[in-house]
């Protein structure tokens, strides 16, 4: 995997990038998961766009991941309308919007 995301496979990005993020069979580096996921999310993967919210979530950087969350909630990726709900909900990276919260929570139902 570690080949096919140097040649820019955005599938084996994401692979590795999980890899790095849970410590599963190599030593846990988130930041090196982010470096794995950023450029597969720029190029518009959805599940890459989640995990680059994730972690910038856990780092409290919630304007930016609010705009991850958006990117890959657009594309219909369960995970991240529910995250993009919750935030509309709680007024993390964007104003509460209790509509827009339960768009999201519904859509993702």
């Amino acid at each position: 995997y570690q080949r096919a995301a140097e040649l820019g496979d955005v599938d084996a990005m994401v692979f590795l990038g999980e890899l790095y993020e849970r410590g599963s069979g190599v030593k846990l580096d988130k930041k090196k998961a982010m470096k794995l996921y950023r450029p597969a999310a720029d190029r518009g993967h959805a599940d890459a766009q989640t995990h680059v919210g994730i972690l910038l979530d856990s780092e409290q950087k919630f304007e930016e991941a609010f705009r991850y969350f958006a990117l890959a909630a657009d594309q219909g990726k369960t995970a991240a309308e529910i995250l993009l709900g919750c935030y509309f909900r709680d007024g993390e990276g964007t104003e509460v919007d209790l509509g827009k919260a339960r768009y999201w929570f519904e859509r993702a139902a």
